[in-house]
């Protein structure tokens, strides 16, 4: 397990400022997903096929550039899972 130590120079308390900044985080990384998972949305009803199969086996006739971009969102989507992941399972310590 990581430890940090925050120290405030001005001894002003920092713990309701720590959470306030994680949970904006939380909350942008929130809607990054969302977003991220309306425009797989699209790939996927145009070309009838959920993203799993799409990345097992792409669409032959598929647009190249249109591959790299929902193969790019998948990406995407993955990191801010991860990312929102890993922000949940700070616990801020007095």
């Amino acid at each position: 397990m990581t430890q940090v130590v925050l120290k405030s120079r001005d001894n002003a308390p920092l713990k309701s400022l720590i959470i306030s900044a994680l949970e904006a985080e939380q909350n942008e990384i929130k809607i990054g997903i969302l977003k991220t998972k309306m425009k797989l949305a699209v790939f996927e009803k145009r070309y009838n096929l959920s993203t799993n199969d799409f990345i097992k086996t792409p669409p032959a006739s598929m647009d190249e550039l249109e591959a790299i971009e929902w193969s790019g969102e998948h990406e995407t989507l993955k990191r801010l899972e991860d990312e929102l992941s890993r922000l949940l399972k700070i616990e801020i310590c007095s």
